[in-house]
Parts: C-alpha cells; structure tokens; sequence
C-alpha cells in the first residue's frame, strides 16, 4: 500500500485534536439549516408529483419503513437511498427529491429510514438496513422491480451502511448481498476510529474495537459489486480523505466524482436535478 499525507497502508489518519473539525459536519458547514429547508421543500414537492407509496413497514419497530417511487415502467431497476444524519439524525421524509431524477429516467427508488442511535446501537442499525434490503428483494414482483439490477446510494453515514451492505463475509457471505450491482457511496465513511474523539460519538458511544468492526475498509471487498464514490469539492479534508482511503483498499471502486463548489450537503442537491452530469452518470452505471 501507498501512504500520503493523512492515509497510511490504506487508514484513514486524523490527529484527536482535529476530528471534531473534520467529523462536526454541521459546524464545518453553518448553513446547513438552510440547505435542509431547501431539501425539504424539493420533497415536498417530488412528493405530490409522484405519489410515492409512504411509510411502507419493513419490519415492526416505528421507524422501520420506507417510502417508495414507482418507475412507470415494468421491472423497473432499483435504488436504495440510505440517508445520514450521523446514524443519529434525518429522516425520509428529508431527503425525497434525490428519487426525481432517477424515476424520470425509469428507475424505481425506495428511501429508507432506520432507528437511530443512541435508540439503537450501530450494530442494529447496520442489521436494520439489511432487513429493508432483504424486504425489497423478498417483494420485488410486487413492485415491479427487477431483483438481478439493485443498486445502492447512501448519504455520508448512509454511504457506509450501503458499503457494510456487501463486504464480503466469507462463510456468511450469503447473509449479505454480493449481487447488489453498484453502491454510490456520497461523502461516505469507511474508517470509524477517525471520528471517536469527535462529539458524533457522543450518542454512539462506539470504542476503537466496535468501530473497527464496523469499517468497511477493514472487511474484505465484494467480489462483483462495483463501488463508485462522490464527494462535494468544499468537504472537510477527512472526507476526501475517507474515499481515497476506501479506493486504496478497495479494488471494486471504478469511479470517483469530485462536485465543483459543493460541501457536505448541498452535493445532494446536485444529485437530486436530472441535469447533473453526476446524476447522469450514476443512472449509466445502473443501467450497466
């Protein structure tokens, strides 16, 4: 492995003193109070155009539900959109307009909520987003969608539960999905110790053991999962760092987007206008 400044044999380095910086997103980024009323009112919108079937339960708990956009046409490719929020926050309901272009372009769209932390701790989180997985795949003829062209995209945490979705397990491999066809992964963590003594582990309460065991970097790569990452130019330093990590260990990473003048947050905004080269990009790659 290759080291450069703040990636050493493929781990993510960052001094104690600077993760609070790098790893407080909505510090690093003040307007961000501005960019969610700026996605909730997109929703709110993509909402009424499309009629998506809401609060589907995928499983018991109150926030085990998902909300689902119907491509019109039949077998329709899928994207499952996992949102951020820190494992801690955000909501559904927040991020909705992402499905707009994709469903313009005939792929169907679930978004997904999950429980979140301190309520549930990480490792229940990660087996959540698996039940909404296994969920959809289970109900694929109901909803019209073709079960061989599943594709996942996550937002910042949501980007490393797309990843922990297909490391590879060895023995327990058929517990996870290696036949998921492409995870993009947005602004997304991969190397967990980085960001303990940042406040966000304050509601995970994660130590260095349990935040290894749940870094995609450090598990074995999917053998056939194609893994694209996309980052906004003005992120933290961390972040870039975190996809380039991810690329050094990970073979199956075949592309990474840098977003012009976007940060944390407002790269989603990009990706939700079906004009962007980005979005263009990721429904290539779907369509294979």
């Amino acid at each position: 492995m290759t080291s450069v400044s703040g990636v050493v044999d493929g781990r993510v380095q960052c001094p104690p003193q600077a993760s609070e910086a790098n790893y407080n997103l909505r510090e690093a980024f003040p307007d961000y109070p501005e960019t969610l009323g700026r996605w909730r009112s997109a929703s709110r919108e993509v909402l009424q155009k499309l009629s998506p079937s809401v609060d589907v339960p995928y499983g018991t708990k109150p926030l085990q539900n998902l909300d689902f956009y119907r491509a019109a046409d039949a077998n329709a490719p899928l994207l499952v959109f996992i949102h951020g929020g820190y494992w801690q926050g955000g909501d559904k309901s927040d991020i909705g307009f992402i499905a707009g272009p994709f469903v313009a372009a005939g792929v169907s769209v679930a978004v997904l909520n999950y429980t979140l932390a301190p309520e549930a701790r990480m490792e229940d989180i990660v087996a959540e987003v698996h039940q909404a997985i296994a969920w959809l795949r289970h109900n694929a003829e109901r909803l019209s969608v073709d079960v061989r062209r599943i594709s996942l995209m996550g937002h910042s945490a949501g980007g490393h539960l797309a990843a922990m979705m297909v490391v590879d397990d060895g023995a327990e491999a058929s517990s996870r999905f290696p036949d998921v066809a492409n995870v993009f992964a947005i602004s997304g963590l991969f190397d967990l110790p980085a960001l303990l003594p940042s406040s966000v582990n304050n509601a995970l309460s994660l130590d260095v053991q349990r935040a290894e065991a749940l870094s995609p970097i450090l598990r074995l790569e999917p053998q056939t999962t194609k893994i694209h990452t996309l980052i906004g130019e003005l992120e933290t330093t961390q972040l870039h760092l975190q996809s380039f990590a991810l690329a050094q260990r990970w073979r199956q990473v075949v592309a990474h987007y840098v977003v012009p003048g976007m940060d944390h947050f407002t790269v989603l905004e990009d990706l939700g206008r079906a004009s962007s080269v980005y979005s263009q990009a990721i429904v290539r790659a779907i369509n294979g």
